[in-house]
């Protein structure tokens, strides 16, 4: 147990970056993005959203790679089923995108009350080694329909 403590704190401290002369120190921030159909406007909510990138990776080439984790627990407030489909957009210091990634294992189907939660992997990919660096930010971009039928 403490070992991953230890762990979580060490790869935190590698994505903390100072800004500027003023040695403050930005963290890694999450935000939710929701786009709704007619009529199930506030029907999901996400409790909660967290997200570990690792160690970055050389890629092919020049292309730069970070892996991680990433965890959020969708809830349907609304009073009939929903399909919850989402991205995952990673952002820079400016809130400039650096990538985009798809999960798997989607759409997340909620019966009314239910709540899920979800964990996986992601892969960051950039061309400049510096992008990473700068990751402040991850946006999870939540798509709320109704079943097909």
């Amino acid at each position: 147990m403490g070992i991953g403590i230890a762990l979580v704190l060490l790869l935190g401290g590698c994505f903390a970056a100072e800004d500027g002369p003023s040695d403050a120190v930005d963290v890694l921030r999450s935000e939710v993005e929701f786009v709704e159909d007619a009529g199930l406007e506030g029907s999901v909510s996400i409790d909660s959203l967290t997200w570990w990138p690792f160690f970055p990776q050389p890629g092919l080439g020049t292309t730069a790679e970070v892996e991680g984790v990433f965890v959020a627990v969708f809830r349907n407030v609304g009073e009939s089923t929903v399909w919850v489909r989402y991205d995952l957009r990673f952002f820079d210091q400016e809130e400039f995108l650096i990538d985009a990634f798809i999960p798997l294992g989607q759409p997340v189907v909620l019966n009314a009350g239910e709540e899920r939660r979800v964990e996986e992997d992601f892969l960051i990919r950039t061309d400049d080694l510096r992008d990473l660096e700068r990751l402040a930010l991850m946006r999870l971009v939540a798509r709320i329909r109704r079943p097909e039928e």
